[in-house]
């Protein structure tokens, strides 16, 4: 059985960077499919790699700055994150999507970017993102569901 795992990376203690982690989880709570995991890397980039070579599939969700409006969703294929402005998209960007793009050939799967509307030092999500929480995290399970779906993971 293929291993997949919904990676949540970010800093809680920076506001909005934190997204990914609030819905990693939160989504473990939702779904209960024994064959993914969802795990909270934060910006442990090793343990975050280690994780990634462990599964066949993968989707990273994270705070990405794609010029998008505060909530909405990117998802970019994790084989060309090199295509976006020298991977400039995220604050974890230098080592864990360095690694995975030179880990192309061997690590599939998927970065789902939430556009943050505020980072700075502070707990908690922004207002914006809060106000919006709920068609956020409806919208990152359909889109997991779907990418799974699709890659017949």
């Amino acid at each position: 059985m293929e291993k997949i795992i919904v990676l949540g990376i970010g800093n809680q203690l920076m506001m909005d960077d934190g997204i990914g982690i609030y819905l990693v989880e939160e989504l473990s709570k939702l779904n209960h499919a024994p064959h993914i995991s969802f795990l909270i890397g934060e910006s442990d980039i090793d343990y975050c790699m280690d994780q990634i070579k462990k599964a066949t599939f993968v989707i990273i969700v994270d705070a990405v700055l794609s010029g998008n409006k505060p909530g909405e969703l990117t998802v970019y294929p994790l084989d060309n994150l090199h295509e976006y402005q020298t991977l400039d998209i995220s604050a974890h960007n230098f080592h864990l999507f360095q690694s995975l793009y030179q880990q192309r050939e061997s690590i599939k799967g998927y970065l789902i970017g939430v556009e943050p509307y505020e980072i700075r030092f502070h707990i908690g999500l922004s207002n914006s993102l809060k106000e919006r929480w709920k068609t956020i995290l409806e919208e990152a399970s359909a889109t997991i569901d779907r990418l799974i779906t699709k890659n017949e993971v």
